[in-house]
């Protein structure tokens, strides 16, 4: 990393500390799933209470899959620490305790001034191998009660894979004597029309406080998931703040795919033209070669 890009990146850290990421959902819509795939581990993350204590484990009753972290401790993975995720503790229905904590905790770290405590995006996970109950009462509650402020909010539509059976049950008798590849082409097709007809998203949409974007994330349990890669960048792009962008893309170095997009998209977003654009490239100052250098902090 050079020395100019270094600095950048440490006045970042200076303001605005790590990347914070609020998870929500209830127990067993695959958050933590999403967050070893986010970070590329297999491991559980250490967990810090609000004053940056480590967490004694052995003291905590249960299971990390189960979401029994109160949502004001940070969890951090060893590969990836330049991300911190906040657990929203899986609430369900009936929960208000745990709700009402979740929603304090979103209306103070939303507008909080220590820009070191904000959180910059908020995940919604919501699994699809129950799309008939997809969206339930804590859905409800959420998307209608929670002020985000400016804080971006994705939906993440998990486990969106196990809607294939579901198709393959729709599937004519004829299409089922086709060879292997036609026929779970024609399934896949299918999944497309059972999800519009469950109308999840577009009741989303209709509520006080709508989700901005959405990801499918199906074959969770793949390194190479391309929800997650996709799930990065709806993140960026929902960002308002150039420096929240950097933060986020500096915390995801291995995605070379979504550096350059950020870098070019900076470059190219006064103009329509591509060609001017990289006319411009060629005719650079080394200020701005600098600043376009910025958008890829951990290479030499």
């Amino acid at each position: 990393m050079s020395a100019e890009n270094t600095q950048c990146f440490k006045n970042l850290q200076e303001q605005f500390g790590r990347f914070r990421i609020l998870i929500v959902g209830r127990a067993n819509a695959g958050k933590t799933t999403i967050l070893r795939a986010i970070c590329n581990t297999t491991e559980n993350p250490e967990i810090y209470d609000g004053d940056g204590n480590k967490v004694d484990l052995s003291q905590i009753e249960g299971s990390m899959e189960r979401g029994i972290h109160n949502v004001e401790n940070e969890l951090v993975f060893r590969s990836n620490d330049k991300l911190i995720f906040h657990d929203s503790r899986g609430f369900e229905a009936g929960s208000e305790e745990e709700f009402l904590q979740m929603k304090n905790f979103i209306a103070d770290r939303a507008k909080t001034t220590i820009l070191k405590k904000r959180i910059h995006a908020i995940w919604y996970c919501i699994p699809m191998d129950e799309i008939e109950r997809a969206i339930q009462r804590s859905e409800e509650r959420f998307f209608d009660e929670c002020d985000p402020g400016n804080v971006p909010v994705a939906v993440l539509f998990t486990k969106f894979d196990a809607l294939l059976p579901k198709a393959m049950g729709k599937l004519a008798p004829a299409d089922r004597q086709l060879p292997l590849r036609d026929w779970l082409s024609k399934a896949e097709s299918l999944i497309e029309e059972i999800f519009d007809k469950a109308d999840v998203w577009s009741r989303l949409t209709l509520m006080k406080y709508a989700p901005r974007s959405c990801v499918r994330i199906k074959d969770m349990h793949k390194s190479s998931n391309e929800g997650c890669s996709k799930l990065l960048d709806v993140t960026t792009n929902a960002l308002n703040e150039e420096a929240l962008q950097m933060l986020l893309v500096s915390a995801q170095e291995v995605n070379i795919a979504l550096c350059v997009r950020c870098a070019v998209g900076n470059l190219i977003r006064d103009t329509d033209k591509v060609y001017n654009s990289l006319l411009s490239i060629a005719n650079m100052s080394e200020q701005r070669l600098q600043e376009l250098a910025w958008w890829f902090p951990h290479v030499q």
